[in-house]
């Protein structure tokens, strides 16, 4: 490995220790209910040769049986098990072996392996948080825009592009989920405080960050929260301020991004307009019940794995409206290719990948698992994404919704660095002195000073 590569190995192990320090500001995390971890395990062990009944629902044109062998995933929880259900159907004679890996571990195991040379399986799964690091280190991962592979950027959404490359513009994964987001609100203290639950009055109401910190102060005087914790309210808010990478030039550049974020924050401390509910804690997950938080973030992953799980009676009390400035990308799996593995396996990896990334019947048995669009842009072209009207949703089509959000012409996505691991550890402990008080200005020098303890290369 080159030793550019080991420098950003040596600081993604810092990063990824950091973001343990972050007691619930996971960016990008969907944690999957108990059972589904059970669903991988069972993945596992049977691999996913077996096609289900109804396969003569396949045309027949579409079944390779000349592919075939075995691949390896690991994986975290059933997301892809259950996405990637049809696979089968379309070659039956690749064995998909999920192999599960705890969430807190997966990122550690990863570079544990690239560092020591151990063997990688065939897919490697790459949130969000760290996927800057992973993609920037050499001579790692397969390049997916040229041959063999071949991967034509304008099947997918524009978006897909920063969310895949590093910073040569290389694309070296496929981001499968679209997790554009927008902003849900409890629709009861929405008419108790605004007199109206409609979301395109919402969205006039809620125009700026400015004024939704103005608005904040009535929802705090009244004994309710505008965010169900100062994580949360991180993570809808840091999302709209995303359109520099967060080093420039060798430069700390975060003051255009973390700083505007803690100074909303410390306004939304100072009008008690922040829930005690940390993110990913046990009570924020009862949160979505308590009915004194109006807002939570948005993207499809979180309204079907986190939302309804955690507010499976609810009906009528929810809506879902665009963000002020537009959406913003929140999260994200991707899957990439080890150059370490060999030819043959290359090839029954990417056949699984670009089925289930980059094809009508992959974008079809994800929806059908997770209600969440993939990426593939001619599926938006069919009626798979025309979405219903939904109960939990008063009857808003929170489908329909999220994709005029997606198309939104102020709608970004984050431009991910090598350095942005380094980010969690800082930021957590900078949440939790804003959530005591500490200003925003106060939180920001300490979080600066920490990231170049870290990372003295950067300059300030």
């Amino acid at each position: 490995m080159k030793q550019r590569s080991k420098k950003l190995l040596a600081l993604l192990l810092v990063g990824v220790m950091s973001m343990s320090l972050l007691a619930g500001c996971g960016d990008d995390k969907k944690e999957a209910p108990a059972e589904a971890t059970d669903n991988a395990e069972e993945a596992t062990a049977e691999g996913t040769d077996n096609a289900t009944a109804d396969d003569n629902d396949v045309d027949p044109s579409l079944v390779n049986t000349e592919l075939e062998g075995e691949i390896t995933q690991w994986v975290w929880g059933d997301y892809e098990s259950r996405g990637a259900a049809d696979f089968n159907k379309y070659y039956p004679n690749i064995k998909v072996n999920y192999v599960a890996v705890p969430d807190g571990e997966y990122n550690q195991k990863v570079m544990t392996a690239l560092a020591v040379g151990t063997d990688l399986p065939d897919i490697v799964n790459i949130e969000s948080g760290p996927r800057g690091q992973f993609l920037n280190m050499d001579g790692v991962w397969e390049r997916l825009d040229v041959a063999p592979y071949n991967l034509d950027p304008d099947e997918l959404l524009p978006i897909a592009k920063s969310l895949t490359s590093n910073a040569a513009g290389e694309i070296l994964c496929v981001q499968v989920d679209n997790c554009i987001a927008g902003i849900v609100y409890d629709r009861n203290l929405a008419k108790k405080y605004f007199g109206t639950d409609d979301p395109e009055e919402m969205e006039e109401i809620f125009s700026s960050l400015d004024v939704m910190l103005e608005k904040s102060a009535e929802v705090g005087a009244g004994g309710d929260y505008m965010f169900a914790s100062v994580d949360c309210a991180y993570s809808v808010v840091s999302g709209l301020f995303i359109e520099e990478p967060v080093v420039l030039n060798g430069k700390l550049n975060t003051d255009v991004s973390i700083l505007p974020t803690y100074e909303f924050i410390e306004g939304l401390v100072a009008n008690n307009a922040a829930g005690p509910y940390i993110q990913w804690s046990p009570a924020w997950h009862t949160s979505f019940t308590t009915g004194d938080v109006l807002f939570y973030r948005g993207p499809a992953w979180f309204i079907s794995h986190m939302m309804k799980p955690n507010d499976p009676d609810s009906e009528g009390r929810w809506g879902l409206m665009t963000p002020p400035g537009g959406g913003f990308n929140d999260g994200g799996t991707a899957y990439a290719i080890p150059q370490q593995i060999d030819e043959k396996q290359k090839e029954l990896a990417w056949t699984y990948i670009k089925w289930l990334t980059m094809s009508q019947e992959g974008a079809e048995s994800f929806w059908k698992a997770h209600h969440t669009q993939t990426l593939y842009a001619a599926a938006y072209e069919t009626d798979l994404y025309e979405g219903e009207p939904d109960p939990f949703f008063a009857g808003q089509n929170a489908t329909a919704k999220l994709n005029e959000i997606a198309e939104h012409p102020d709608t970004t996505a984050s431009i991910m660095t090598e350095h942005d691991s380094l980010l969690g550890g800082p930021n957590g402990h900078g949440l939790r002195d804003l959530e005591d008080g500490m200003s925003a200005k106060e939180a920001y020098e300490k979080y600066v000073n920490a990231i170049l303890e870290i990372a003295p290369e950067i300059a300030p």
